[in-house]
């Protein structure tokens, strides 16, 4: 009686230990952030942010920031199995440089477009407001290889961001 109890004492430890290392710890959420010109060609006057989010060590957005005298624009990028799925995009025209200074906080937005894409194919552009921040291209086909070649110049900096590890900033989940 007593050997019983005692295989079916190692054999439950046995089993939960196995199960202990089976389950794994579920990955934070983490991204990358560049405020320096390194993604940028021209550093824009009132400056430029890049902020990637990571999920499983999968990229699932990347925010952008480009802000002139005057006005900003704020883009993101959305991807699914490294593909992307969706672009909005946020212009807002105001001058920074004006005295006394604006608050850019309550500006409201005088343009948005939210692009979206199948299989790397700009499928519909939905656009709203005056659009005059920056010159963009016209056509449909313009369009989609100017965000297609952004999305991968974004996309491949992001990924070589997260290598090291230093560079991951947590997000409490």
């Amino acid at each position: 009686m007593l050997k019983k109890l005692f295989i079916m004492l190692l054999a439950v430890s046995l089993i939960s230990s196995a199960e202990a290392q089976n389950t794994k710890k579920p990955r934070s959420h983490y991204y990358v952030l560049i405020t320096d010109s390194t993604f940028v060609q021209a550093m824009p006057e009132k400056g430029a942010t890049f902020k990637a989010y990571f999920k499983n060590d999968s990229l699932y957005k990347i925010e952008t920031f480009f802000g002139f005298n005057f006005g900003d624009v704020r883009r993101e990028y959305y991807y699914w199995n490294d593909s992307i799925s969706l672009i909005n995009e946020y212009q807002r025209l105001y001058n920074a440089n004006a005295t006394p200074p604006v608050n850019s906080d309550t500006i409201k937005v005088t343009y948005t477009g939210r692009y979206i894409f199948k299989k790397n194919k700009l499928t519909d552009i939905s656009q709203k407001g005056s659009y005059s921040i920056s010159d963009t291209p016209s056509s449909k086909d313009e369009t989609q290889a100017a965000f297609l070649m952004l999305t991968k110049k974004y996309q491949d900096l992001a990924y070589e961001k997260r290598k090291k590890k230093k560079n991951r900033i947590k997000i409490k989940d």
